[in-house]
C-alpha cells in the first residue's frame, strides 16, 4: 500500500473515532454527527482504498476537503458555515485541477462556487429576514447543482482523476443539501411549491441528457444531478412531516453507497478498458456487472435492498402528508430507466469476456455492495409494498427493453445549459459592438488556453479570492 494511502486511512480513522467517542449533536435535532459522517468517512476510506497513483497533493485536499465538509455540518453560525463551504470548493479547485490536462473545467468550478460564497454572505447581511432565508436557500440549491446551475457538476468532476471524481461526487452537493436542511429546513413550507418545481426540472434535465450522453464519466455526473433532484423534490414533499430530517439523511446515506458504487464499476472498467464511450465497450461481464447490478437494483428501490425500505418510508410518509407520491415514484421509474437500465445495458449485455473472480480491486466494491442489500425486508414483508414495487419494476425494465433505442448513446455533450453563458452571453456582448481584444479578455476560455502550470493560474485565483473575500466583509459590515 502506498504511503499516501496508508496515511489517509489512518487520517480518516481517526476522525471516525474521535466523532464516536464526542458523540456530537447538531443544532439540537435528534441526530448524532457521527451517525451523519461515518458513511461519508467510509466511502471516502474506500475511494482511497481503490486509487491509483493517489499523489500527496491529492491526499492533503482529500483531507482539507473532508475537514471542512465536517465542519459545514457541525458548526451553527452561519458565517463559519460559509467559510468551510468555501474552504471545500478551493480544496475541490486543487482536486480537479491536479487530474485535468487543461485547467478551464477548474477554473469554472471555483468561479462558480466563490460567487455563491458571496451571495450566501450577501444573503445574510439583509434586514429582511424573509427575503434572506430564501437567499440562502437559492443559493445553497445551486450549490447542490440544482437547475439551471447544474452544469458545474459535468463540466468539473469528469476533468479530475477517476478517483477525485469519486471523491468530489460524495461530498459538495450533499453536504450542501444536509446544510440546508439543518440550517433553513424550517421554513421550506413556506416555499414547498417552488422547491417541487425546481427538484422535478432538475430529475427531468438530468434524464434527459443521461439519455443521450456516451461519455461514461459525464453520464454518471448527470445521474449525481438527478439524484439531487429526487432529493430536493423529496425534501419539499416532507416539509410538513415531523420525521423529514431522519428520513432525508437516510435518505442521502444510502444514494452514497449505490453512487459510489457506480463510479467504483466505471473506474475499474476505464482502467481495464481504456474506454469512457458506451459506443467503444465490447462488453464486459465480471464482479464489476454484479456490484453495478446491486447498485442500480438498490437505486431503483428493488424489494430486498437497502433503497427499498428508505423508499417505502418516505412514499408512505408523503402521501399522509402531501399526496405528491405518485410524482416521487413516476421520476423514481424515469431514474431507474434512463441511468440504471443504460448503464447495464450498453456495458454488461454483450458477450462475456472477463471471469467473475474477486480481485484486490474489486474489495472496495463488494463491501460497497452488501452495504446497498439490507435484511430488514425479511422481518418487516408483510408492512412493505413488495408485490407492487415488484411489478412496476417489471413493467419499466419490459418498456426499457422495447424502447432502447431512445436511451441509445448518441452525443458526447461538451457544454449543455451552460452553452448559455459560454456562447450566447460573449454573443450578446458581441454584439453590442464591444472591440474583439475586449471580448477576448471577458471570455474565460480563451484567456485561459495557454495556462500549463499552477503557477501561471495563481495570480487570477488570488484575485478571485480577494475579491470574494473583500465583498464578503463589506457585507457583514453591514
Amino acid at each position: 500500500m502506498q504511503f499516501y494511502k496508508l496515511l489517509s486511512l489512518s487520517l480518516l480513522i481517526i476522525l471516525t473515532i474521535t466523532l464516536a467517542f464526542n458523540n456530537l449533536y447538531i443544532n439540537n435535532l435528534d441526530l448524532s454527527i457521527f451517525i451523519i459522517f461515518a458513511p461519508f468517512l467510509l466511502c471516502a476510506a474506500v475511494v482511497v482504498l481503490s486509487a491509483h497513483k493517489l499523489a500527496f497533493s491529492e491526499m492533503l485536499f482529500f483531507t482539507i476537503y473532508t475537514i471542512s465538509s465536517l465542519g459545514a455540518i457541525l458548526f451553527q453560525q452561519i458565517e463559519l458555515v460559509i467559510i468551510s463551504l468555501e474552504l471545500m470548493s478551493l480544496s475541490a479547485f486543487f482536486i480537479i485541477a491536479s487530474g485535468c490536462k487543461n485547467y478551464e473545467p477548474a477554473i469554472r468550478y471555483a468561479c462558480t462556487h466563490l460567487l455563491i460564497g458571496v451571495l450566501l454572505t450577501a444573503s445574510i447581511s439583509i434586514n429582511n429576514n424573509n427575503l434572506s432565508t430564501l437567499m440562502i436557500i437559492l443559493c445553497l440549491l445551486m450549490n447542490c447543482a440544482c437547475f439551471p446551475f447544474s452544469f458545474w457538476v459535468t463540466d468539473a468532476y469528469p476533468a479530475a482523476s477517476l478517483h477525485g471524481t469519486s471523491y468530489l461526487s460524495l461530498f459538495t452537493t450533499k453536504i450542501s443539501f444536509l446544510v440546508m436542511i439543518i440550517h433553513t429546513y424550517h421554513l421550506w413550507k413556506n416555499y414547498t411549491a417552488i422547491i417541487a418545481t425546481l427538484g422535478s426540472i432538475t430529475v427531468i434535465y438530468g434524464i434527459m441528457f443521461a439519455s443521450l450522453e456516451q461519455n461514461m464519466r459525464r453520464f454518471l455526473c448527470y445521474g449525481i444531478i438527478a439524484q439531487m433532484g429526487m432529493l430536493i423534490l423529496t425534501g419539499s414533499l416532507l416539509a410538513k412531516s415531523h420525521n423529514a430530517i431522519p428520513l432525508l439523511v437516510e435518505y442521502i446515506i444510502v444514494s452514497l453507497f449505490y453512487q459510489l458504487l457506480l463510479f467504483s464499476v466505471a473506474n475499474s472498467i476505464i482502467l481495464k478498458t481504456k474506454v469512457v464511450s458506451f459506443n467503444r465497450i465490447t462488453g464486459f461481464i465480471s464482479i464489476e456487472g454484479i456490484c453495478a447490478t446491486i447498485a442500480v437494483l438498490t437505486m431503483a428501490a428493488f424489494p430486498g435492498t437497502a433503497g427499498f425500505i428508505i423508499k417505502s418510508h418516505i412514499t408512505t410518509e408523503i402521501k399522509a402528508y402531501t399526496g405528491g407520491e405518485y410524482l416521487f415514484k413516476a421520476l423514481n421509474l424515469l431514474l431507474y430507466a434512463s441511468i440504471g437500465l443504460k448503464f447495464i445495458y450498453h456495458t454488461f449485455t454483450l458477450k462475456c469476456k472477463k471471469s467473475a473472480i474477486i480481485s484486490k480491486t474489486s474489495i472496495p466494491m463488494v463491501v460497497l455492495a452488501l452495504m446497498c442489500v439490507n435484511p430488514y425486508l425479511l422481518i418487516h414483508i408483510k408492512s412493505l409494498p413488495v408485490y407492487n414495487q415488484f411489478n412496476m419494476l417489471l413493467c419499466t425494465t419490459l418498456l426499457f427493453i422495447l424502447l432502447r433505442k431512445l436511451f441509445y448513446p448518441r452525443i458526447s455533450f461538451q457544454m449543455d445549459i451552460d452553452w448559455i453563458f459560454r456562447a450566447v452571453i460573449p454573443y450578446i456582448i458581441s454584439c453590442l459592438t464591444v472591440r474583439k481584444k475586449v471580448l477576448q479578455n471577458l471570455t474565460v476560455g480563451s484567456y485561459f488556453n495557454n495556462i500549463t502550470r499552477y503557477e501561471k493560474i495563481s495570480v487570477p485565483v488570488a484575485s478571485v479570492i480577494l475579491i470574494t473575500t473583500l465583498l464578503m466583509l463589506i457585507c457583514l459590515n453591514h
